[in-house]
């Protein structure tokens, strides 16, 4: 079995981008009932972060070991909300440019920008298209460092969906369609990592009754290297069921779901007492809930047999929980908590296994109506058998926002 796409990621890109044009245009000369929103922002952040780069005590040893770091970042952006009878797009622009000062090195920048845009055409109260596409540029450097460390990895990375939706009544929904992504590296010795994905979507969701939904989704499609010399080129599936339930009595959403996900390698005699196919299982159930006018809670729980890295073919162990709570006060006043623990155990790494652990808190103030505050703090931690993976990382931060929004 072989699964291509014809178009590349760029000129599929080009597509989504001109049928936007075109909807713009044709609902600019055509419809008289129709608005546009525009808005800007501005997020100015100050951040001090305590061993920015995760080192493991054992590597915190080495003479080059960056103990804490000051960070400033700069993080405007603009967006176009435009609606109308046959349908909605929504366009952001997010450039941000980032300096760190890490302890006892010469301070550096990172530049990174990153467009969305996403819409809905409507052909009929029953059949509509879906449209999205996500564009990141890396025009210095890569993503934070705690979570990517290395300069040199600058990149351009796409990803798109087109999905027709279709509702031939008041309780199913169909939906089918097509999703890629792309990742493309500058520097010649990241090139080893340039590829493309390529997955047909679908799914099927059904209402028994006004307060319970189930239904299933699923996906298959080709993970491609782009240099000739890589071999580990797969194939990947997976589908999923899921049911919804609200919880009238007690103001609450409930989802429970799980499913199946299969890596395959494409070419499997170049690979000679390798496994060449695996499967994972995962299930979730979280439940949200409404515990006052102002204030929001959340539970999740998890656990599966599930990949660490698909491209790499890891699988682990999971269990995992989180928790959250928000809640607004006085209409100026927000404050959000967040907790989480985890445990993975690796099956390519028998001797390895990792708890990690990570607490957040938020706060923020609405000083004017273009103008808020917020502060928070956020710890994580690992745990781990192999002390090489074992790392704990405190960040505090604090930053002004400004936005401002108009209509025409």
């Amino acid at each position: 079995m072989r699964f291509q796409c014809e178009l590349s990621m760029r000129f599929k890109a080009r597509l989504c981008v001109a049928a936007v044009v075109s909807f713009f245009v044709l609902g600019s000369v055509c419809l008289a009932q129709r608005s546009v929103t525009f808005r800007t922002s501005l997020e100015i952040t100050g951040m001090y972060e305590v061993n920015p780069l995760l080192f493991s005590d054992s590597e915190k040893e080495s003479k080059d070991y960056v103990k804490d770091a000051y960070e400033v970042r700069y993080s405007p952006g603009i967006g176009v909300d435009y609606a109308a009878d046959i349908g909605e797009f929504h366009l952001t622009y997010d450039p941000y440019l980032t300096t760190y000062y890490p302890s006892g090195h010469e301070r550096y920048s990172i530049k990174t920008q990153t467009g969305q845009l996403s819409g809905q055409l409507y052909f009929t109260d029953k059949l509509s298209l879906i449209l999205s596409d996500q564009l990141s540029d890396s025009v210095v450097g890569a993503a934070r460092q705690s979570d990517q460390p290395g300069l040199g990895a600058r990149y351009t990375e796409n990803g798109t969906q087109e999905r027709v939706r279709y509702a031939p009544g008041t309780r199913l929904v169909l939906t089918l369609g097509h999703g890629s992504d792309g990742i493309w590296y500058r520097r010649a010795e990241d090139k080893s990592q340039d590829r493309e994905e390529n997955f047909a979507l679908g799914s099927a969701g059904y209402k028994l009754r006004e307060w319970t939904e189930v239904g299933v989704t699923g996906d298959w499609g080709l993970i491609d290297y782009k240099t000739p010399d890589r071999y580990d080129d797969r194939y990947q599936y997976s589908a999923r069921g899921y049911i919804q339930q609200r919880l009238e009595a007690i103001d609450a959403d409930a989802r429970a779901e799980a499913g199946f996900m299969t890596t395959e390698y494409k070419d499997k005699g170049q690979l000679r007492g390798i496994a060449t196919r695996s499967t994972g299982f995962d299930g979730s159930l979280s439940v949200a809930r409404n515990l006052g006018e102002d204030t929001r809670a959340e539970v999740a729980a998890s656990s599966g047999y599930v990949p660490s890295d698909v491209l790499a073919g890891d699988f682990y162990q999971s269990r995992a929980v989180r928790a959250s709570v928000r809640h607004v006060f006085l209409d100026r006043f927000e404050a959000m908590f967040e907790g989480r623990a985890e445990s993975r155990r690796y099956v390519e790494e028998s001797a390895r296994r990792d708890y990690a652990y990570g607490v957040s808190a938020t706060g923020g103030y609405k000083i004017f109506k273009w103008l808020s505050l917020r502060a928070g703090y956020s710890f994580a931690k690992v745990d781990s058998k192999l002390e090489t993976y074992e790392y704990d990382n405190h960040e505090v931060h604090i930053s002004l926002y400004f936005e401002d929004s108009f209509s025409r």
